[in-house]
Formats: C-alpha cells, structure tokens, sequence
C-alpha cells in the first residue's frame, strides 16, 4: 500500500519493503568512494544498485527510476545548495539521502530545506547509512543521530513563534525532537520527563498541528524556524554510537 507525499513521493508499507529490493543510484564525484560504496550496498540482500555516476549527466540510463538516490553534494558546475533541487527534478518520486562530508549545521538545515530526505555522514557507521536508506525508501525523513544530538542541543531563539500551530513551549522542545529522529523514551530522558508525559504532549502536537508523520513534523518544524542555529559549529560525537557496530562507511574523505 502507497500513500503520496508532497512534491510526488510515497511511502512504502513495511510489508511491500519486505518483498521488494530498494533500488538505488550512487552520485559522488570521487570514483573510489563510489565503488567502495557500491561494493558495500551489495553486501545488503535488499539493496540493488542500479546505477552510479560522477553526476546526473552522467548517468547512462535516462529511464532508471530508484527507490532512493544517495547523493553527495559537489557537482561541476552546480551550486551546493542546489543540488538536491536537481536531483528532484531527475528523480521526482525517489528518496534522496544526501551522503557528504559537510558537516556544519547550517548545511544540513539548507540541504533538508531544499528537499532532501536525509543526511548522513561519511564518517558515519554502515547502521546508519543503512538505516538512513531504509527509512527513506519507505518515505521517512532521516537525520544521522549525531547531527540530531547536536540540534536538540540548545533551543530555538523563540518558542513563541506564530507559526508553531498554538502549541505550548513543552510542546515545541518535543516537536523539534520528534523531528530530529528522537523516540519518545529518548525525548524523556532528554527533557527529564516521563514517558507518559511525552506521549501526551506527542498526543496534543499531532491534533494541534494535524500532521502525522515524523515527515510532515520535519517540514513543519523546518518552516517554522524551530531547527535553526548559528552557523558556527559541528555535531558533537553521538555517545550512543559508541556501542554500535564500529564499520564505518568506506574511504571517508
């Protein structure tokens, strides 16, 4: 069963992900990087790489149509912030996972505003690229812990902004942490409160709002202005990644 997204996508039932493979394109300039990557997708029963190349021009199949693209973000001749925008225009319904060194917070905000499904790092380890893949192939929106921890780090500059939907400061601390990627358990501890406390605020921001998929909490939040912070600084290492699989995503560069 599908159900439309805006801007052409759909999401997946979990049922269909379990019998179908995810097709994927590969976009990265560096060549090396690229095969390490497609050797490593391989490994995987449910991915397919149908294609990969420097960038979109590249592409010898004009008809290919992917469950995801995981692409980086330099490309001659293309501005970095307007990448993604040309992969959505090739790709309109696939998942883009944007795959990239940068790692500066005002990039992942500009790259997630202007359409991408997802963000992970080169540094980061293969559980979360596959998760990443996995989440975005079934229409979700995906956010590499450590990027999230380093969002949810210090609030927005105003809670009570118009454009958050009539919901109470609490709320909106939830809400921007819902759409980091953060379970309720982990919105708990994170704002010491319990986790029935969390699930009744998680309860009023989806009838407020009247959004409920993490998807359209992400675009929300985003428009509101509730995941923007200076452009000084980068993610702070995500300690709960310490006791995760230690493989991390081929020749990082």
């Amino acid at each position: 069963m599908r159900t439309s997204l805006p801007g052409g996508r759909e999401t997946t039932a979990l049922s269909e992900l379990a019998d179908a493979a995810i097709t994927l394109v590969l976009l990265d300039d560096q060549a090396m990087f690229r095969e390490g990557l497609r050797a490593l997708m391989e490994q995987e029963a449910d991915f397919e790489v149908v294609a990969h190349a420097t960038t979109l021009d590249a592409l010898e199949n004009p008809d290919i149509a992917p469950r995801v693209v995981i692409t980086g973000l330099a490309f001659p001749g293309i501005p970095q912030e307007d990448v993604v925008r040309h992969v959505r225009a090739r790709f309109a319904h696939a998942g883009i996972l944007v795959l990239t060194a940068l790692d500066d917070l005002s990039t992942v905000t500009q790259v997630l505003a202007s359409g991408a499904d997802g963000y992970v790092l080169k540094s980061a380890t293969t559980a979360d690229l596959f998760s990443g893949i996995r989440t975005v192939a079934s229409g979700g929106v995906y956010l590499q812990p450590s990027i999230g921890i380093a969002f949810a780090s210090r609030p927005p500059e105003d809670l009570t902004h118009p454009s958050v939907g009539g919901l109470t400061p609490k709320e909106t601390d939830v809400l921007r942490l819902l759409a980091l990627g953060h379970t309720n358990a982990e919105i708990a501890q994170l704002l010491g409160a319990s986790l029935r406390t969390i699930e009744t605020h998680r309860a009023h921001i989806h009838q407020k709002l009247d959004k409920h998929s993490r998807a359209e909490l992400v675009r929300f939040a985003l428009d509101a202005g509730l995941l923007r912070l200076d452009e000084q600084g980068s993610p702070s290492p995500d300690r709960r990644v310490a006791n995760r699989e230690a493989d991390t995503v081929p020749d990082r560069v």
